[in-house]
């Protein structure tokens, strides 16, 4: 399919002219709707397209239109429609027909010119686009209605004129020949009223519309049969309810599914064991948990845990407390150097041992909030406690100056 067999009745369908560069124009002109009485046709309004070879000049719309169509440069379409125009041109000297689609086909006539005929089964005209003509059955003029139950009447044939016979009594008589019948004159028919069937002797009173009735009735029930088959079938007959997934299958009555059993293997492979994923004993979980942790749950296996409660501070570790609380009811300086508060006193008990191994006068200040606040030292003057956070900073302790 060409270009020009797909634009040209496109263009014609919204325009009354559309030129081919260097072959023709269509010209479209607007034809009203017709009423044939004889024929018993209505013909709805239409366009009734002409060739005309003289319109060569190329005003653009064509080309325009490819090239917004195709979204190519106007160059490029007027060079498409330049070859297509060429070929047209060689199969019309070839003596063939080029065809456009839905709109006609352009020949070359007897007297060697450029000849173009309408397609009649499209219709180009945009406001009448989808319709076609519409079938009526014309009435009968009264005269046409005689004339036709004349010619239907058969006549009556003359009889032929009986011979004459001799009696053998003395007085003979003479039979007259019978006379011959009339035609039966038009006037005493009564003429068959317009729209009404004549149905023919033959057919037994079945007219053409009872028989389509019937065909209608048959096709109707037919149609529903399978679809009340279907309706019982598919919902009861198979799983679509439960699965909601229709296969092919499920429409063939004839073919059945196979009963699913279960069979058992005869020398089933025994279960092997490739690996044991071992736990985290109790010893790495509880050394691996913070030391203000109170509770923590312990895995018995991959769905069960149990809760285990740390142990309390023992009594060795209550008196070193003690002795770090004795300590800092000594008289201090005003400053000191918080390095941590700890809920767990045994927690406080070990970053003051730790301190006190690197050299500073570690303590417990008091216990606020139910923390207890450990110093690394105390200092008088805001000098001394900037040295000692300088060293703390060394130690990697970061410190905050409470004032007491």
């Amino acid at each position: 399919m060409t270009h020009l067999d797909t634009i040209l009745g496109t263009l014609l369908l919204r325009n009354n002219c559309v030129v081919i560069p260097s072959l023709g124009g269509f010209i479209a002109n607007s034809v009203s709707a017709h009423v044939d009485i004889e024929k018993g046709l209505v013909t709805p309004p239409k366009k009734a397209i002409n060739f005309n070879k003289n319109l060569t000049n190329n005003d653009g719309l064509l080309v325009h239109h490819l090239a917004n169509s195709q979204s190519i440069s106007y160059d490029e379409a007027n060079k498409i429609i330049g070859v297509e125009v060429q070929k047209v041109k060689e199969h019309l000297n070839a003596g063939k027909r080029v065809s456009f689609n839905n709109v006609g086909f352009l020949y070359i006539n007897n007297a060697g010119k450029i000849a173009f005929e309408q397609d009649r089964f499209f219709n180009l005209l945009l406001s009448s686009y989808g319709m076609g003509m519409v079938q009526f059955v014309a009435e009968e003029t009264e005269n046409d209605a005689d004339k036709k139950v004349v010619e239907s009447v058969e006549t009556v044939p003359a009889t032929e004129e009986a011979p004459t016979r001799e009696v053998q009594k003395p007085v003979t008589k003479t039979v007259s020949p019978l006379p011959k019948a009339e035609k039966t004159e038009s006037k005493g028919v009564a003429p068959i009223p317009a729209g009404k069937e004549v149905v023919h002797p033959s057919s037994n009173g079945i007219t053409t519309r009872k028989i389509i009735s019937k065909v209608i009735k048959y096709t109707a029930v037919a149609a529903l049969v399978p679809v009340l088959f279907y309706s019982y079938w598919i919902p009861m007959k198979t799983d679509v309810l439960q699965s909601g997934v229709v296969y092919t299958t499920d429409f063939n009555p004839f073919e059945t599914s196979a009963e699913e059993r279960y069979i058992p293997e005869v020398n089933p492979t025994p279960l092997g064991i490739d690996s044991i994923q071992t736990q985290d004993s109790f010893q790495t979980i509880t050394e691996n948990l913070s030391s203000s942790t109170p509770v923590f749950s312990f895995p018995i296996d991959d769905d069960f845990y149990i809760n285990v409660r740390r142990k309390k501070a023992d009594a060795k570790d209550v008196e070193k407390v003690k002795s770090n609380r004795k300590e800092s009811t000594l008289k201090r300086n005003q400053f000191h150097a918080i390095v941590g508060c700890f809920s767990n006193p045994t927690n406080a008990n070990e970053i003051i041992e730790s301190l006190k191994a690197q050299g500073f006068d570690a303590y417990e200040v008091d216990v606020k909030g139910g923390l207890h606040r450990v110093s690394a030292g105390d200092a008088s003057s805001s000098s001394q406690m900037q040295e000692l956070r300088n060293r703390l900073m060394e130690k990697d302790f970061s410190s905050w100056v409470l004032k007491k």
